[in-house]
C-alpha cells in the first residue's frame, strides 16, 4: 500500500468513538483520537497492543512512538467540526484512549492548539476532559483561562521511585508546573496516579515528598489506580527489567486474568489480589486523609463488586465523575 492509500483509508475512519460500555459515566461521552500514537513509550501502555490502533499504524507505514495524523491538519480539523456537526451526542470529550492531546511535536506545530480552540468555541461542546503525561504551552494555557467552564485537567504523574516504566514523558517538576498554571487558569485539575506499581510507588517513604510536592503547587485533587497487565505488557516489562524483576512483580497479581469491559475482548487482564490491593489503598488512603487531599480509587480497575465493597470501607472509591 502507497503513502497516498494509506492517507485515503485514514481519512475514512471517524476521530470521534463513542465511550465504551462499563467505563465512567456509562459511557456518555466520545473519545477524540485526533491522530494515532503516543510518543511516551511507557512500558505499561495498553495502546501498544490493541489492533485497532496497530491496524491504523500499518495503513500509515508508521510507529506507535511516532505520532501521526494521517491526513492534512486542516483537514483533519474539518473532519472533527464536521463529525460534531453531524452528530447531536457529540458534548463531554475525552483525550484520548491511545494519544496523549500534549503530544511535543502536535504542541510545538499548534494542532494540539487548534482542536482544543476548535471544541472550546464550540456551543455543542460542554466538557473537554484532557488525560495526559505532556505538558502543554502558553498559547493552550490561555485557552483554558477563557473557557475554564470546559476544561478538566487530567495530570498523569506517579511519585520517584527505583524504577520508571516513562521513557519519554517531561520531567515530573515540569509536568506539576503546568497542572498548577492550569489550575490557576480554572481548569478541574486532578493528579492522577496511575497505574501504580506496587511496593515501589506506594511506599510511604515515596509518597510523603510527593505529596508535600502537590501540596506546594496547590494540587489537592488526586485519584490512584494500579498497574494491570497483559502478555504484551509482561513481555515489555521482562524486556527492559529483567525475568527476575517481573517474577516479584508477578508474585501480587491474580492467577487468573479478567476482562475488563465488556464486548472488548482485548481489555482483558491481571489484575492485583485483593489483599495486596486493599492493604496498598489503605496506606494511601490513610496518608491523602492525614493531608487533606481530595481523593479517589478507580473503581473501574477493580476486580469485582465484592472488591469495590471492601474498598469501599477504607477509601472513596470514583464515581466516574471526579475528575470530569
Amino acid at each position: 500500500m502507497n503513502t497516498l492509500q494509506a492517507n485515503d483509508q485514514c481519512e475514512e475512519e471517524l476521530f470521534f468513538v463513542p465511550g465504551c460500555l462499563g467505563t465512567c459515566w456509562y459511557g456518555k461521552y466520545h473519545y477524540l483520537e485526533p491522530f494515532t500514537g503516543c510518543e511516551h513509550d511507557c512500558v505499561y501502555c495498553y495502546a501498544k497492543g490493541r489492533s485497532d490502533v496497530l491496524t491504523k499504524i500499518a495503513a500509515m507505514n508508521g510507529q506507535f512512538t511516532d505520532p501521526q495524523i494521517g491526513m492534512d491538519p486542516e483537514k483533519a480539523l474539518a473532519q472533527i467540526a464536521k463529525e460534531i456537526e453531524k452528530d447531536p451526542n457529540i458534548h463531554t470529550i475525552k483525550l484520548s484512549r491511545y494519544t496523549d492531546i500534549f503530544s511535543k511535536k502536535f504542541v510545538a506545530n499548534g494542532f494540539s492548539y487548534s482542536v482544543l480552540k476548535l471544541l472550546a468555541e464550540h456551543p455543542q461542546i460542554k466538557r473537554i476532559i484532557i488525560t495526559t503525561k505532556g505538558v502543554p504551552n502558553e498559547q493552550i494555557l490561555e485557552l483554558i483561562k477563557t473557557y475554564p467552564q470546559k476544561f478538566s485537567y487530567s495530570a498523569a504523574i506517579k511519585p520517584t521511585a527505583k524504577i520508571c516504566m516513562e521513557t519519554n514523558v517531561p520531567p515530573q517538576e515540569e509536568r506539576i508546573r503546568w497542572a498548577s498554571l492550569a489550575k490557576k487558569a480554572g481548569a478541574l485539575v486532578t493528579v492522577h496516579m496511575d497505574p501504580l506499581i506496587v511496593g515501589y510507588e506506594d511506599t510511604e517513604e515515596v509518597l510523603r515528598p510527593f505529596f508535600a510536592k502537590l501540596k506546594e503547587a496547590d494540587l489537592n485533587r488526586v485519584m490512584f489506580s494500579y498497574l494491570l497487565y497483559d502478555y504484551t505488557i509482561a513481555k515489555n516489562i521482562i524486556a527492559r527489567f529483567g525475568q527476575e524483576f517481573f517474577a516479584k512483580l508477578k508474585e501480587n497479581y491474580l492467577h487468573n486474568d479478567r476482562q475488563i469491559l465488556p464486548l472488548q475482548q482485548e481489555t482483558t487482564y491481571y489484575a492485583l489480589k485483593h489483599e495486596v490491593k486493599l492493604e496498598s489503598v489503605k496506606r494511601i488512603s490513610s496518608l491523602l486523609n492525614e493531608l487533606g487531599f481530595e481523593f479517589v480509587v478507580c473503581g473501574l480497575k477493580s476486580s469485582d463488586k465484592e472488591d469495590v465493597s471492601d474498598l469501599k470501607k477504607c477509601s472513596h472509591v470514583c464515581d466516574g465523575k471526579f475528575y470530569a
